[in-house]
């Protein structure tokens, strides 16, 4: 807060608010998007997994300041898409994009829940929460260097 001194007001000092600033995403923008090996019993290609770490990120920095009904119109339509289109997104047809897109678009928004979602080789979050594999769940080893040293 900073005090001022208007004119005309007999200089009492006035209290100006700073205008509120959006609370920072736990994880940035971004989120956070990493692969889960073993999360599924059909792993996923490489290049798919490879895809997906690319695009979920931007899909969630896309919806992060879009209010909740705007959320649920991307959802449905992505659901959708996915359900009219969805063995294009495999196996190739005249609507392989769009159908990626929209599985890239449904994993951003369930990034969103509590505990974010793991599917097609990926884990997707936006926020810390328990058992996320983006963070590492043993203290790294020192070097050999560093146990020499200590």
């Amino acid at each position: 807060m900073t005090a001022s001194s208007p004119a005309g007001l007999g200089g009492k000092p006035v209290q100006h608010e700073p205008h509120p600033l959006r609370a920072p995403d736990a994880y940035g923008p971004f989120g956070r998007v990493v692969t889960a090996p073993g999360s599924s019993a059909t792993p996923a290609p490489s290049t798919w997994v490879a895809w997906l770490l690319f695009m979920v990120p931007l899909c969630i920095a896309e919806f992060r300041d879009l209010p909740a009904p705007e959320i649920k119109r991307v959802s449905e339509e992505a659901a959708d898409l996915i359900a009219s289109h969805g063995d294009d997104a495999q196996y190739g047809g005249h609507h392989q994009r769009s159908a990626r897109t929209a599985i890239a678009k449904g994993l951003a928004v369930l990034a969103r829940a509590e505990g974010g979602v793991t599917a097609l080789g990926i884990h997707a979050c936006t926020r810390p929460h328990d058992g996320c594999p983006a963070i590492p769940t043993t203290q790294p080893r020192p070097s050999k260097c560093e146990e020499r040293d200590a």
